[in-house]
């Protein structure tokens, strides 16, 4: 099986080239030729299980599943924060077994939408519930995962060991203090060489998680690379 090119409809291809975008904004056509998920068949396998259950093209899927690989050799468990119908973190517990892999979200859309945001106020991406996530890794075989329903980290991240450390986090927010609130819980948890990955920094909308990174960008603490699937990832220096 090899994947299309974009995992999204021909409908929202046309409706984005359409789109009368700020400067700054605008569709990119990053030219490669190696395709290493295509001659991948475990994840061409996973991904056709989660695709329904996922926002994520093939590009920043395969980004995960091979970052998830590389965290499955080092201590740490695995957060994602901003879960939806629980895709993206089914392929990370996949892949970092026996490691737990803690899932939170509020399984009630958006939250924490404020003036950094242009596009979202609230309660977006609501279609989704913690049973579905819970019968998609059900399916899949897995049983290495937490989920923590409730705002990250005010109400549910107490429910995570107070010792555990992070490996890899993939923050899946949409707004800004979202992100920002979950990055600096975790931070302190994060090994030296970790890495966490903001799914949504080159996506118009979220404007506010992109300022957010520009903000980390001048943290010494950190490097942070932005690639051109959209997403960006801060690893810790010390």
């Amino acid at each position: 099986m090899v994947l299309a090119d974009h995992d999204i409809s021909p409908q929202d291809r046309d409706d984005r080239r359409r789109r009368d975008y700020p400067k700054g904004y605008g569709l990119t056509f990053p030219v490669a030729d190696y395709r290493p998920w295509d001659i991948d068949p475990e994840f061409l396998r996973l991904f056709e299980a989660v695709r329904a259950h996922t926002k994520l093209d093939v590009y920043r899927a395969y980004a995960l599943y091979t970052l998830g690989q590389q965290a499955a050799k080092t201590a740490g468990a695995v957060l994602e924060v901003g879960a939806w119908r629980g895709g993206s973190a089914a392929i990370l517990a996949s892949v970092t077994q026996p490691r737990t892999v803690y899932v939170a979200d509020t399984w009630q859309g958006v939250v924490k939408a404020g003036p950094r945001d242009d596009y979202y106020k609230g309660g977006e991406h609501a279609d989704a519930d913690i049973d579905t996530v819970e019968a998609l890794f059900r399916s899949l075989g897995l049983s290495n995962y937490r989920l923590l329903s409730g705002i990250f980290p005010e109400e549910s991240a107490e429910r995570i060991e107070a010792e555990q450390i992070f490996s890899l986090v993939h923050i899946d927010v949409d707004v800004y203090q979202s992100a920002k609130d979950a990055t600096e819980w975790v931070w302190p948890k994060l090994v030296v060489g970790g890495t966490v990955v903001y799914d949504d920094y080159g996506f118009y909308g979220c404007e506010g998680v992109t300022a957010y990174l520009h903000e980390l960008m001048q943290d010494q603490r950190m490097r942070v690379v932005a690639n051109l699937n959209g997403q960006a990832l801060a690893m810790k220096l010390c």
